[in-house]
């Protein structure tokens, strides 16, 4: 089928060439012969013409299609009009003048001028004065020509009146088409070869006019009226060929607004038409011999060209004046936008190097003057990096809102510049945290310098509305002693920060190397942390979740995993922690639920397993507090189209005994959503089974603890324990740490309904899940009664 339509394509994007081949090797014919059957060879070409217009516009739907159709009538009657005029020459009789064929050619030109003022009128939604004027003048010039070789030899013939008007009609016609057509061709931009080919049958058809009906007026008989005959024929080929091609479609395109505009060639071509013809006519007057006449006409026209000439000069001045006063504007226009392009500059500087809320500088300027500042060999021993970080001011957001925390900023920032001499830079590089860069200082006295900034946070910050907070920092102070990088220096007073907080906060940590090799790796992890999620590093593995009857995967634990850049992978147990800790976990959990329900969705609309799987997705006890955590969760399912119902959030055990009633507050709300709750690591707690019934949970997962020892009675009974009340409750149960079939073995018949672990599969890629969940279907059949 499509090798069909192919051909179809191609026989049309050929048609074209293939028709004007195809017609001048019958015109060469036609030159060729001097039997009387080549007379029938201009109605068969004008038939065929009319023919060809009929099929392209039926192939090419042009929009619209009325001058097309127009067009094809005049070729019509042109075809109806050769086949009398071929008629009466095939049969050796003269062609009575005039006939029946000149009624016919005569009623086609109408219709090919209106074709063409409706295709200048579909081009163009409103008539460009410029492109009349100029179609004027090229018409009059034109008519001076038409009148001195061949108005005016008819006129002084001797013809009767019928045949002196016949005669008449056929330049004045002309006439009528060159000012049409040169509108046309004046008003058109992008020329497409469909109007080139139209372009050029108006060409030979006029050309073919003007030299049989000059010749005709001036001898009394056409000179070489083959020339013209083959000239008409071409004429008609040209029509065909342009209905035939493709580009039919968009015949011409208006060219937008340059209409006015006048370029050398086209006022070269105007001055030209405009002198010609008098020049011509002055020439030949002295053949006249109706002098006053002829001198009459003559001076009519170049009056008429004088004025036309004249309009166009004034509308060429206006259109001059309209631009230079645009280029007056425009010119004023671009002196404002540069002067606000300066001032915009200068804001863009000062807002890309200094932090908006205090206007201290930011952390891009701080590294550009630390880096001007180390590349002097003289910095070392004298140059000293304090961070300062404010210690729990999270807390003050939380309590007070951060309205006030941004006072306090502000406060801190004022403080800081109340303490520095001139020389020093003051910067904010991130949320709580500033930097103090101290040149031209002793090395003795880098370290008391860093203490007086401590001094300075003991008096209380006051706000507005009479109040006052008390925020104490931790400084972690780099003293350079030795040539060292911006970024090393950075690291390195991170890294004393990091420590002055884990040592209790509200002190000064001069950074030296001999520090533990765990603090500094836990500072890099809490440092790299912060770029992990905009570098890529965190991805999400699956684990899947099975029915311990049939080994059906019906869901799956999403577990992250972090793989820094040029290190080894990082296991969460040693960077989860420190997100905890240092608040990261809340953009690092919503990454992980929004990258999970993705994943899920995408699933579901693959229908990936035998039934829709679940995600659980672990959130910690900081994310479950955050005010924020509803909505985001809200926010991802709107977004990700994931269903509520599918969704599980796992929650420890310990962060549910921690604060019970609160956490079951929020619990609730989560569940109103649809979202289902789990508890992970269920009976390592003391009360574990005492307060089960108080949570609204609809999942508990057992403890891998209590997986891994085979056979112990106790592990058994509890086991049952939690099993025997989790149906009373109607909370669904899953083993984790399943890693042996003895193991798996062991829980179906205690009565546990899911598990997962090593046993199934480990921790995959989606893209390794869905092999996994292909490879590996549920088996048909199901264990033997327990």
């Amino acid at each position: 089928m499509d090798d069909v339509q192919g051909r179809v394509r191609a026989g049309r994007q050929s048609a074209w060439w293939l028709y004007l081949v195809a017609g001048a090797g019958v015109i060469v014919a036609y030159l060729l012969i001097s039997v009387p059957v080549r007379h029938l060879i201009s109605p068969l070409l004008a038939a065929s013409a009319t023919a060809a217009m009929l099929a392209g516009i039926r192939m090419n739907r042009p929009r619209p299609a009325t001058p097309w159709y127009l067009f094809t009538a005049g070729m019509g009657l042109f075809a109806a009009a050769d086949v009398i005029f071929g008629l009466y020459q095939f049969q050796g009789t003269s062609v009575p003048f005039p006939s029946a064929a000149d009624v016919l050619y005569l009623a086609a030109y109408p219709l090919f001028a209106a074709g063409l003022i409706t295709l200048t009128r579909v081009q163009s939604r409103r008539l460009r004065w410029a492109g009349l004027l100029d179609a004027g003048i090229i018409t009059l010039g034109a008519t001076t020509l038409a009148w001195a070789f061949i108005i005016a030899p008819y006129l002084r013939s001797h013809l009767s009146p019928l045949p002196l008007t016949v005669s008449l009609a056929y330049p004045v016609a002309d006439l009528v088409l060159l000012c049409m057509a040169t509108r046309l061709v004046l008003t058109t931009g992008t020329r497409t070869p469909s109007f080139l080919l139209l372009t050029a049958w108006l060409g030979a058809t006029l050309g073919a006019d003007a030299l049989f009906y000059s010749t005709l007026a001036t001898t009394g008989a056409p000179i070489a009226p083959e020339v013209s005959y083959a000239t008409w024929m071409t004429s008609y080929l040209f029509m065909g060929a342009a209905a035939l091609h493709p580009s039919l479609v968009r015949t011409a395109e208006l060219m937008e607004g340059r209409q006015t505009a006048l370029s050398g060639t086209r006022l070269a071509l105007l001055m030209l038409l405009a002198v010609i013809g008098p020049v011509l006519v002055i020439v030949e007057a002295g053949d006249v011999r109706d002098q006053s006449s002829h001198v009459a006409v003559v001076s009519a026209i170049v009056a008429c060209l004088t004025l036309l000439l004249v309009l166009r000069v004034a509308l060429l001045a206006r259109y001059a004046q309209s631009q230079a006063g645009q280029a007056h504007t425009r010119a004023e226009a671009l002196e404002r936008s540069l002067r606000e392009q300066t001032s915009l500059q200068k804001q863009l500087s000062h807002q890309a190097f200094h932090d908006p809320l205090t206007g201290l500088c930011n952390r891009a300027l701080l590294s550009e003057r630390l880096e001007h500042v180390l590349s002097r060999p003289s910095a070392v021993g004298t140059t000293g990096l304090l961070l300062i970080d404010l210690d729990r001011f999270k807390d003050v957001n939380d309590s007070l809102g951060h309205p006030v925390g941004d006072e306090v900023l502000i406060a801190v920032a004022h403080r800081l510049l109340g303490g520095v001499r001139q020389q020093d830079t003051v910067a904010r590089v991130g949320g709580d945290e500033f930097a103090v860069l101290a040149e031209e200082l002793p090395p003795d006295a880098i370290l008391a310098y860093a203490q007086r900034f401590l001094e300075r946070f003991k008096d209380p910050f006051a706000l507005s509305g009479n109040r006052s907070v008390y925020v104490t920092a931790s400084i972690g102070l780099v003293a350079i002693d030795e040539p060292t990088s911006p970024a090393e220096t950075l690291r390195a007073a991170d890294l004393a920060l990091y420590v002055a907080k884990d040592q209790g906060r509200n002190r000064t940590v001069v950074f030296e190397p001999s520090m533990s090799a765990a603090q500094q790796d836990q500072a890099r992890i809490a440092q790299d942390l912060r770029y992990a999620l905009t570098r890529n590093e965190l991805t999400v593995l699956y684990q899947p979740v099975v029915e311990l009857d049939t080994e059906e995967t019906t869901g799956v634990e999403a577990l992250i995993r972090w793989q820094p850049r040029g290190r080894a992978p990082i296991p969460p147990e040693h960077f989860i922690p420190i997100a905890e800790e240092t608040g990261l976990i809340i953009p690092i959990g919503d990454w992980i639920l929004r990258e999970a329900c993705r994943q899920g969705r995408r699933w579901q609309d693959r229908s990936l397993g035998r039934r829709a799987l679940t995600i659980a997705v672990n959130v910690s006890g900081r994310q479950l507090k955050d005010p924020t955590f509803l909505d985001n969760v809200t926010r991802v399912l709107c977004e990700t189209g994931f269903p509520a119902s599918s969704l599980v959030l796992e929650v420890t055990e310990n962060v549910l005994i921690a604060d019970a009633e609160t956490a079951a507050a929020h619990i609730s709300a989560l569940r109103s959503l649809g979202v289902r709750i789990s508890i992970d690591d269920f009976g390592t707690g003391y009360s574990s089974l005492s307060y089960l019934r108080n949570l609204p949970v609809d999942i508990v997962k057992i403890d891998q603890s209590f997986v891994n020892t085979p056979g112990v009675a106790t592990d058994n009974g509890l086991i049952q324990a939690i099993l025997y009340l989790s149906h009373a409750l109607g909370v669904d149960t899953i083993a984790e740490g399943i890693e042996t079939p003895e193991q798996a073995d062991r829980l179906y018949t205690l009565g546990c309904p899911h598990g997962q672990g090593f046993y199934y599969a480990r921790p995959l890629t989606a893209h390794a899940l869905e092999e996994h969940l292909t490879n590996h279907p549920a088996p048909e059949l199901h264990r033997p009664a327990r």
